[in-house]
């Protein structure tokens, strides 16, 4: 038990796919069982067909050998009768008294004959039948004797015996002179029961055996019920073989008490009597050898599978685990965890080289990425200090703003905290509101640092700031995001801002929350038109304005944040403006 891990630790990449092409030997085995199922099934199928066919052909033999038998005796005894010496006239002859005795003795030899008669051509002679014979059969008699005398052939009508519908034919047979005149009519009827006797021995089981007429039409059954001779008379079969009676073979739908069944069924054409001989089958028994066959064979194909998929089971997960391992160590890596390692003990050799390999990767990109990190982290801190110089430099100009971009930075960061958006955005939106009066690099410093009104034109220029702001902002990609907050962060909800006059939703969101901050840090400051007021006042002016103004979910959201002490912003002590002033004095002056 030792030795075998180490042994599968030496185990090479082709061992491994050796095993694994091993277990995909169950992909042939199954294309093969079912090529043979169905080569095997094909065979039995046919075999079946060739079965019945051999049966009806068998039958229409038997049948065809007892008609021709009777007909052959019938002719016998008028030849007989014919040879035997007698009176000069047919008629004087058959009057003979040994005539009876020899009609006679030929019925008790042949038991099977109910009635026997020897006619002339002009219908007169001995007759022996059973005094109570229905008057069907002799009519039958009659008609089969005239189409005996005036086709010169025999004649052969099928009926049956009432009241158990025994089946018997009726047999007329011409009987020639020696000058090859038709001299008498031999006609019979006589039981069928050899042919009843070879029907029975055929239907046994589930085969069922008819006899049909060259029309197609039914003449007897064994033991079928009214709706299967209804149906089987409808059927393909009876039809075919009225069109043209020869061996055939189909498959065709019969009614029964338990619905419709699936018959298959062969007719084999009786030459004697002019008469089909059909055995059929429901399709289901006589395929079933083909499908227990089916069955045993899917039977074995899926216990060999189950063992094949076993196989692959266990194969798999003693292959598939490092495999498995090494992909959940990869997502961790990809997200962010650089410090996961692989165990270098593996089952395969491969492997183990592949984990050793993978782990000095790993090593290697932990420190680029712990490199690349520190510098993305110093270029963010430079980005947000040359932002936040910007913003100086323009509170410069200004000596009444020092820390306003910053103040309303922080209060727009709050109210967006309290309005339930991002990190992200927060963070694009403080980016913005302190840029937002970029612009004012851009106008005179005499408007700027005017302590009064400011003229209409001076108000005109100083309503430029946004959309100079936003005209410098424009080429730097990375502050595309935020230029809402730089141009329209002085438009009105109700459309009478600037610079261009939106109003409701149309004003984006960025924008709606800045103007809100702005006109709070401007009631709160002192400027030298106005002593600052206090918090509340301010809120309560934002509110009165909120829905004219200012978008009134802004304003809420600002309450929120005012009630809950989230406005109080630290004031700036002005140190990176005063730097920006002390460095460039000459830019304060423009």
């Amino acid at each position: 038990m030792v030795r075998l891990p180490r042994l599968s630790r030496r185990l090479g990449l082709r061992q491994v796919i050796f095993l694994l092409l091993l277990c995909a030997g169950a992909i042939p085995l199954a294309i093969s069982n079912f090529v043979l199922i169905r080569q095997n099934r094909e065979l039995l199928e046919t075999e079946e067909k060739a079965y019945l066919t051999e049966s009806a052909q068998s039958l229409s033999r038997e049948v065809n050998d007892y008609l021709a038998g009777v007909e052959r005796q019938l002719h016998q005894l008028g030849s007989g009768l014919l040879a035997l010496p007698g009176g000069e006239g047919l008629e004087s002859r058959l009057r003979e008294p040994w005539v009876g005795s020899y009609l006679q003795r030929f019925g008790m030899s042949n038991p099977n004959l109910l009635a026997l008669r020897v006619l002339d051509l002009a219908g007169a002679g001995p007759r022996f039948a059973p005094p109570d014979l229905d008057p069907e059969l002799s009519r039958a008699f009659d008609v089969a004797f005239e189409s005996a005398r005036s086709e010169g052939a025999a004649q052969i009508r099928f009926a049956v015996l009432p009241p158990n519908n025994e089946p018997v034919a009726v047999f007329a047979v011409p009987v020639l002179a020696d000058d090859g005149s038709l001299a008498l009519v031999v006609e019979a009827l006589s039981r069928l029961r050899l042919m009843e006797a070879v029907f029975e021995r055929e239907a046994r089981g589930r085969v069922g055996v008819f006899l049909i007429d060259r029309d197609g039409a039914l003449l007897w059954s064994e033991g079928a019920d009214g709706r299967t001779r209804s149906s089987l008379a409808r059927s393909n079969l009876a039809r075919d073989f009225a069109r043209k009676p020869l061996h055939l073979t189909a498959e065709y739908r019969i009614d029964t008490e338990r619905g419709p069944v699936a018959m298959l069924g062969q007719v084999a054409p009786v030459e004697t009597g002019g008469w089909g001989v059909v055995v059929h089958k429901p399709v289901a028994s006589a395929f079933e050898a083909a499908r227990k066959m089916v069955l045993s064979a899917v039977l074995a194909s899926l216990l060999l599978l189950l063992l094949a998929a076993l196989l692959a089971l266990v194969v798999s997960r003693w292959l598939g685990q490092p495999i498995r391992t090494l992909i959940q160590t990869t997502h961790s890596i990809a997200n962010g965890d650089f410090g996961r390692r692989l165990e270098e003990e593996r089952v395969v050799a491969e492997l183990a080289d592949l984990a050793a390999d993978f782990n000095r990767m790993s090593g290697t990109i932990e420190e680029y990425v712990g490199k690349l990190r520190q510098a993305a982290q110093r270029n963010r801190d430079l980005f947000i200090s040359s932002i936040r110089a910007f913003a100086a430099a323009i509170d410069a100009k200004d000596p009444y703003t020092r820390g306003h971009s910053e103040r309303v930075a922080e209060l727009s960061r709050s109210i967006s905290r309290h309005l339930g958006q991002s990190d992200e955005f927060q963070q694009r939106l403080w980016i913005g509101a302190l840029l937002h009066d970029v612009g004012k690099i851009g106008i005179e410093d005499r408007v700027l640092r005017k302590g009064g009104v400011l003229t209409s034109e001076e108000y005109e220029q100083m309503k430029r700031h946004p959309t100079v702001g936003a005209e410098i902002l424009q080429p730097i990609v990375e502050l595309r995001e935020m230029l809402p907050a730089v141009r329209w962060h002085h438009e009105n909800w109700n459309g009478r801002g600037y610079p261009d006059g939106l109003r409701g939703e149309d004003i984006p969101l960025m924008a709606r929350i800045v103007a809100v901050a702005d006109c709070y840090d401007a009631i709160t400051t002192d400027r030298p038109y106005q002593q600052g007021y206090e918090p509340r006042y301010a809120a309560e002016v934002i509110t009165k304005l909120a829905g004219s103004r200012f978008d009134a979910k802004i304003v809420t959201a600002f309450l929120r944040a005012f009630e809950v002490g989230d406005l109080e912003v630290e004031p700036s002590d002005g140190t990176l403006v005063a730097q920006l002033e002390a460095e460039l004095p000459a830019a304060a002056n423009t």
